[in-house]
């Protein structure tokens, strides 16, 4: 009867208690307020960003029920980046980042997560090195997009100041004169700074500057550097002197296969296990061939010539000539990429003809050249012509190929298919910026677009390839 007794005593407690409680939380006067987040700007869960193009979101914020005060936390990579409702990021780094916002109310959370690439806009494009009224270097680039990205809007224009807006408070300094690119890296020369300046190829920041301060002569006006894992090049400096680099060890060297100075012209190629590099010497009227393996020359074969010019197209190697008695009388001269057959010490000559020139050329050492070995043209320049010559023929242009309307032609390029050509025009005349670069149907020489006062002048374009 007593067990009975606490029994029916501790019941009545707990109606007692339960009658007590107040439920306010669904039919209260105090309802839970749902939160939601919408971000137009994600359309995916993972979204690509270029490399310095901040990433802003501005979510919109809905609850349902009563608006009550909220906080926001926007996490990247698991760590606290900002409390404010949008977000603003720079997108400094190459690489993907996590990113979640968390919205609080007094009745609970809510989380929106997404993930962003960072890429780098420097993957592939034009490079255009230029110079102002006082030296003063720069560099621009205009990124290649695909035939789908362009379908959807979007339009290659050349971002200037790169090198500045990647590096700040560094500059290229004056006269800069050459690009070229090894591997991940991209190299830039300046004869005014007596510099050669290492960009990491993704995202152009400053990696490493060679100077060569006890070598008065490190005036650097060309770099045959290969895209390959060689260990050493050649340097063409200014007045002709050649020095080598040692790009594993930044160091830069005396050459002591040549002492006589060399016009201000080279060529180079490479294959697998050797880069062979071209120099004319004046003085004895001889081409030089410099490798790591073999160095031979034209020897006597340009006795009582003049050079017009000389390139190599990948496989072999040209020099186009004239009579220092007789000018009109040019000539072309074909070598294997050695001049002289390695073994036997011969002249490696595979094919001398005199060419046809209806009247007189415009080639000469001091023309922009640029070799399409696709459509076996050499692309030259001088003042506001471009002329184009089939080099496997015997016919030699005297009308141009293409005339630009304004200014003078300072550099050329090709793209990495050959399709297209890119001039360089520098245009004294014009107001603000006075650099211009026009595209060029390589095959028939039609204007395609002109990229007009988008930089000083033309120094060196330079087709960045993947």
């Amino acid at each position: 009867m007593k067990i009975l007794s606490n029994y029916i005593i501790t019941v009545l407690l707990s109606l007692s208690l339960f009658s007590c409680y107040k439920d306010d939380s669904s039919v209260g006067t105090n309802p839970i307020t749902e939160l939601s987040i919408n971000m137009k700007e994600i359309t995916e869960p993972i979204i690509n960003q270029e490399k310095n193009e901040s990433l802003v979101i501005d979510p919109v914020i809905t609850q349902k029920g009563s608006d009550k005060p909220v906080t926001y936390e926007w996490e990247i990579n698991y760590e606290l980046f900002s409390t404010e409702k949008k977000l603003v990021y720079s997108c400094s780094k190459l690489g993907t980042y996590n990113i979640r916002l968390k919205v609080t109310n007094e009745d609970g959370s809510t989380f929106k997560s997404f993930k962003v690439n960072v890429n780098s806009p420097y993957e592939e494009g034009l490079m255009l090195l230029s110079e102002d009224e006082q030296g003063e270097g720069s560099l621009s680039f205009m990124r290649k997009y695909t035939a789908a990205e362009i379908a959807a809007g979007k339009t290659e224009t050349f971002a200037g100041n790169v090198f500045g807006i990647n590096n700040p408070g560094e500059k290229l300094g004056k006269f800069p004169t050459d690009i070229v690119k090894r591997q991940k890296q991209v190299f830039i020369s300046s004869r005014g700074e007596k510099k050669i300046y290492y960009l990491n190829d993704k995202t152009f920041e400053l990696e490493a500057v060679i100077t060569a301060p006890d070598i008065p002569d490190f005036k650097p006006i060309a770099m045959n550097v290969p895209d390959a894992a060689f260990r050493t090049s050649t340097i063409l400096c200014e007045g002709g002197k050649l020095l080598n680099l040692a790009l594993l060890e930044n160091l830069v060297m005396t050459h002591t296969k040549y002492n006589t100075p060399v016009i201000s012209k080279t060529d180079f190629g490479s294959n697998i296990n050797d880069c062979f590099n071209y120099y004319w010497d004046p003085v004895n009227s001889k081409m030089l061939q410099y490798s790591a393996y073999y160095t031979t020359s034209s020897l006597t074969a340009f006795e009582g010539q003049e050079l017009l010019n000389f390139f190599y197209d990948g496989t072999l190697f040209y020099v186009v000539t004239k009579s220092k008695t007789n000018p009109s009388v040019i000539s072309k001269t074909v070598f294997s990429k050695y001049i002289q057959n390695p073994s036997t010490k011969k002249l490696d000559i595979l094919q001398q003809a005199q060419l046809n020139v209806d009247g007189s050329t415009e080639l000469e050492p001091s023309c922009i050249t640029k070799v399409n070995a696709s459509f076996k043209k050499l692309i030259y320049a001088k003042g506001n012509n471009v002329y184009s010559w089939f080099y496997t023929g015997t016919e030699m242009p005297t009308t141009p190929f293409i005339s630009v309307d304004e200014g003078v032609v300072t550099a050329l390029e090709q793209s990495a298919d050959g399709n297209l050509l890119y001039v360089g025009v520098y245009n004294a005349a014009a107001s603000g910026m006075k650099g211009s670069v026009y595209v060029y149907n390589m095959d028939n020489g039609a204007l395609i677009k002109k990229h007009t006062g988008i930089s000083n002048k033309p120094v060196k374009l330079f087709y960045k390839k993947k």
